[in-house]
């Protein structure tokens, strides 16, 4: 049996270190994708293995992985693959329950969007994959979902990764009775929290919840 939960360290924009630690506490395994394993050493965060053809480490950061005893998942620098799809997939063999993805949002709006569209991996095994950045986590759903953690005033956005959705959702201040969301339109962006559960109900589609760590506002 494999390990309940298996956190992935992306190379993109990470905040404050003790949030990555305490994220590393909830999940059994550790996996960072190339670069991101110099940014966990310096964080402080163990690492298990690092996946990846490693040309976004420093000279002294691949001296420093040679010299540790941290296993490496080696790929040839000419692929066809992300560094990050790679770890996904090695994490997918590994069977967990949940994978969570730190650090693969922010910088370059080209892996911005493949690593949304990566989400969707964990569809075929039946592993949920999140996505968590310094401010916002992101679900990937195509069913129900109670969205946990949230506060009446917090901003959730509910984006179509389909064509469109047809959602239905309960707590949230602009309520949606199955209704379709269209990817080419923004109407449901910055939604808000009114009252506590949180619950969305995706009939038809695939949509992104996106909520932003302690916003409060109302609709931009």
């Amino acid at each position: 049996m494999g390990p309940t939960c298996i956190l992935i360290l992306a190379d993109g924009e990470w905040g404050d270190a003790d949030a990555v630690r305490a994220l590393r506490r909830t999940c059994g395994l550790c996996l960072a994708a190339d670069g991101a394993w110099a940014k966990a050493r310096s964080a402080g965060v163990p690492v298990d293995a690092v996946v990846g053809d490693l040309d976004s480490l420093s000279p002294a950061a691949r001296a420093d992985l040679d010299r540790s005893s941290t296993p490496v998942v080696a790929f040839p620098r000419t692929k066809d693959w992300t560094d990050l799809e790679l770890a996904i997939d090695h994490a997918l063999r590994q069977g967990p329950t949940r994978i969570v993805i730190y650090g693969a949002l922010g910088g370059r709006i080209d892996h911005t969007i493949t690593n949304l569209h990566l989400m969707e991996k964990g569809f075929a095994t039946g592993v949920p994959i999140e996505i968590v950045s310094p401010t916002e986590t992101v679900r990937l759903i195509d069913g129900d979902l109670a969205l946990p953690g949230v506060r009446v005033g917090d901003v959730v956005s509910l984006v179509p990764i389909t064509e469109w959705a047809q959602v239905r959702t309960q707590g949230l201040e602009y309520e949606l009775h199955d209704e379709r969301l269209f990817r080419s339109a923004s109407r449901g962006v910055s939604n808000v929290v009114r009252e506590l559960p949180v619950r969305v109900f995706v009939a038809e589609g695939r949509l992104l919840v996106v909520h932003t760590h302690g916003a409060r506002g109302g609709v931009a």
